[in-house]
């Protein structure tokens, strides 16, 4: 990725999402957690920060054009 096409929005909205994944795939690889409340409420929340990304990238988009 060069430097005029590196976005620090993306990159945070990537950076958190990834993080909310990875706690969700803990609880479901654990035997003793497994999928909970809380990995619903994280999917949730992973869903926005997609919908979001893909906001930022179609109103940067049309700003190119």
């Amino acid at each position: 990725m060069t430097e005029e096409e590196f976005d620090i929005v993306i990159h945070t909205l990537q950076e958190k999402r990834d993080k909310l994944w990875r706690m969700t795939e803990r609880n479901m690889n654990s035997e003793y957690i497994g999928f909970n409340i809380m990995d619903d409420i994280r999917l949730k929340q992973i869903r926005q920060l997609d919908n979001a990304i893909n906001m930022w990238k179609n109103s940067r988009g049309s700003k190119q054009s």
